[in-house]
C-alpha cells in the first residue's frame, strides 16, 4: 500500500515541472478553490491521517491544531512555483465530518508571488481518496 502513496505526488510534480516550462498565461490566475468531501470517520483519525499523508508527500512537519480542526503546511518550493496545503475538518453532526482542502499555488513574478490555479477537480478527488485511505490506516492502528 505504501508504494501507491507516491503515485499521488508524481502527477503534482509533473504539473509543476510542466508549469515551470510554459508561458505565464497557461495557468489560470486567481485565488485557489476550496474543495470539500464528507466522511463518516472520527475527526481525530482524519486529522492524524492528513498530517501523516502530508509528511509522506514531502511536507515537513505540518502544523496540526486539533481544537480548530486544521492541518497546515508551509510553502514547498519547486522551481519558480510554491505550494501550500490547508485542510480543515468540521464536525457536521454525530457521524459526519466535512473535510475542506485548499491547495494554494503561487508563481514567482517580478512583483513577488502571484496566485495561480493548476489543479482541477480530478486532482483534488485523488487527494481526497488518499486522505480517506490514510485515515483508515490510522483507524486500524487504533491509538
Amino acid at each position: 500500500m505504501r508504494r501507491w502513496g507516491g503515485l499521488f505526488l508524481l502527477p503534482i510534480l509533473f504539473v509543476f515541472f510542466l508549469n515551470a516550462c510554459e508561458e505565464e498565461e497557461s495557468a489560470s490566475p486567481g485565488p485557489p478553490e476550496k474543495h470539500s468531501r464528507v466522511y463518516t470517520l472520527n475527526e481525530k483519525y482524519i486529522i492524524r491521517g492528513v498530517a501523516n499523508l502530508l509528511k509522506e508527500k514531502g511536507y515537513a512537519d505540518p502544523k496540526v491544531d486539533t481544537e480548530k480542526g486544521t492541518v497546515e503546511t508551509d510553502y514547498i518550493p519547486a522551481g519558480n512555483v510554491r505550494t501550500k496545503v490547508v485542510v480543515t475538518v468540521k464536525k457536521l453532526n454525530q457521524r459526519e465530518r466535512e473535510v475542506t482542502l485548499l491547495i494554494t499555488t503561487e508563481k514567482k513574478v517580478k512583483e513577488g508571488w502571484k496566485a495561480i490555479k493548476i489543479l482541477e477537480k480530478p486532482q483534488y478527488d485523488k487527494f481526497f481518496d488518499e486522505i480517506e485511505m490514510q485515515t483508515y490506516r490510522e483507524l486500524a492502528k487504533g491509538y
